[in-house]
C-alpha cells in the first residue's frame, strides 16, 4: 500500500509540474493579449484540476487504509510515514514532499503575477473608458479671478419656420 501511495503522490507532483507549465504560458497570453491562448489554457487549469481532484480523493481513500491496517490514529503525514517505511521509499517521500513543496511556491509566485496582470489590464480598461466617456464633455475653464467658469452648453435652436 505504501508504494501505490508514493505512486499517487509521484503522480500529483507531475500533475503541479503541468499546472505550472500552464500558468506560466497563460502568463504569456495574458501579455500578448491573446484572447484564444487564455482560454485554452483556463480550459487546461480546469482540466488539471479535476484530475488534482481525482487523485486526491485516491490519496485520501489509500491513506484511511493505511491508517486502519496500521491502527494509526489521527492523521498520516509523511513524517509518520517514513517511520513505517524502509530507506529507499523514505528517500522517495522525501524528495517528493520537496518536489511539491517548490512546486506549490512557484505556483503561488507565478499565480500572483497572473493576477497582477489582470488587475492592470482592469485598470487600463477603466482609465481608457473614462478617457473615452469624457470625449464630448468638455471641461471648464479658468476665469480672469481663478475660479472655474460655469460650462456652458451648446444649444442648436432650429429658426426655420
Amino acid at each position: 500500500m505504501i508504494h501505490n501511495l508514493i505512486e499517487i503522490i509521484g503522480r500529483e507532483a507531475k500533475l503541479f509540474e503541468s499546472f505550472l507549465l500552464v500558468l506560466e504560458e497563460q502568463q504569456q497570453m495574458l501579455v500578448s493579449n491573446n484572447l484564444k491562448g487564455i482560454n485554452k489554457t483556463t480550459e487546461a487549469q480546469r482540466e488539471l484540476l479535476v484530475q488534482s481532484q481525482i487523485l486526491n480523493k485516491e490519496r485520501e481513500e489509500l491513506t484511511d487504509k493505511i491508517k486502519s491496517a496500521n491502527a494509526i490514529e489521527g492523521d498520516l503525514n509523511v513524517t509518520r510515514l517514513l517511520e513505517m517505511v524502509d530507506k529507499n521509499q523514505a528517500e522517495q517521500l522525501i524528495k517528493l514532499k520537496n518536489i511539491i513543496f517548490s512546486l506549490h511556491e512557484q505556483i503561488g509566485e507565478v499565480r500572483n503575477q497572473n493576477a497582477n496582470l489582470l488587475n492592470r489590464s482592469r485598470e487600463y480598461i477603466a482609465r481608457m473608458m473614462d478617457m473615452l466617456a469624457r470625449i464630448n464633455t468638455p471641461s471648464g475653464s479658468y476665469g480672469s479671478t481663478g475660479a472655474e467658469e460655469g460650462k456652458t452648453n451648446a444649444l442648436a435652436v432650429d429658426r426655420r419656420v
